[in-house]
């Protein structure tokens, strides 16, 4: 199978990496000047516990990207998504199949403006992995993958050759009968851990040793809730906040800065509108009340527009 990257940043990497390792023909995509430029000069460099290796990849742009995919694993962030699945369109045909694995909520009505539901499927992964500068990445510990057909016309043999390439690459993956419980339980770590981290200028660890850590994040966990119901989602409050728990150890992550505080810091735009401000979007749909998710979405709006104005 001829696959394609798209979104080639720590996590697009590390997936790269271990199917070219596998002997998988593959592609990375992204937008990131010096990094594509990076990888086809030197390769790409991922270190690990057992060391550091070079990869050497093709590595485009996406307006330079042609020819046919199999398969295309889709890692933009969510807002960026739609313009770059519109400047990769000529390598999707009705035989390429999408594996959407971004963060956050929305992303399956994003892939359907540009496939039919019988090329899409969607997942989760737990795999991590961290950017280092151009062309390199930290990728260590352990992972997994749980994904679905979006609809019930997708041809089994395609996913089965699908399962069979991740799990051929050390990928870990798995076919789940409601991939959204998980998708809505990850997305909903990230709507307490990225945005309030972002506004509070702290760490995962030290977020853990706040007085009111807990309450507020109650408090957006309640309505997450609410809204899941309505959509009809399995959703745990009580496993969202163990989840959280596990992380503030700083032996685990805690001394991690969640990607949203690192954006902001670089005056980037944040995924806001597909964690908190989608819960806001889909509680105007249910007519339920969500005004802490809404408060969260406009206080990191304005700090993005603060940082495009220079301030904090």
């Amino acid at each position: 199978m001829k696959v394609a990257i798209a979104g080639a940043g720590a996590m697009g990497c590390r997936f790269g990496a271990m199917l070219a390792e596998a002997g998988v023909q593959v592609t990375l995509i992204d937008q990131w000047q010096e990094h594509i430029q990076t990888i086809n000069q030197s390769g790409l460099r991922v270190e690990n516990e057992q060391g550091a290796q070079n990869y050497h990849i093709p590595a485009l742009f996406p307006e330079q990207a042609t020819g046919r995919f199999d398969l295309v694993i889709v890692f933009t962030k969510a807002m960026q998504m739609a313009d770059f699945l519109h400047k990769i369109i000529p390598i999707i045909d009705e035989p390429t199949t999408l594996l959407c694995l971004s963060n956050g909520f929305g992303n399956e009505e994003t892939l359907r403006q540009f496939v039919s539901a019988d090329q899409i499927l969607i997942g989760v992964t737990l795999w991590s992995s961290e950017l280092l500068g151009p062309g390199q990445i930290k990728a260590t510990g352990e992972g997994r993958i749980d994904f679905q057909a979006v609809s019930s016309d997708f041809t089994p043999a395609k996913l089965t050759t699908v399962l069979n390439l991740l799990n051929e690459a050390g990928l870990q993956a798995s076919l789940v009968k409601n991939v959204h419980e998980s998708i809505w339980r990850k997305a909903g770590f990230n709507s307490v851990i990225n945005p309030l981290s972002a506004l509070l200028n702290c760490n995962v660890a030290e977020f853990g040793q706040l007085n009111y850590g807990t309450q507020l994040t109650d408090l957006i966990l309640e309505e997450i809730n609410a809204v899941a119901q309505a959509e009809g989602i399995p959703f745990s409050v009580r496993i969202i906040k163990q989840m959280l728990e596990a992380q503030f150890d700083p032996q685990a992550s805690g001394q991690h800065y969640p990607s949203m505080h690192q954006d902001l810091n670089k005056q980037r735009l944040t995924e806001i509108d597909f964690l908190n401000g989608y819960i806001v979007k889909l509680g105007r749909k249910h007519q339920l009340a969500t005004p802490v998710n809404q408060m969260i979405t406009g206080l990191i709006h304005s700090k993005e527009q603060l940082g495009q104005l220079g301030g904090a």
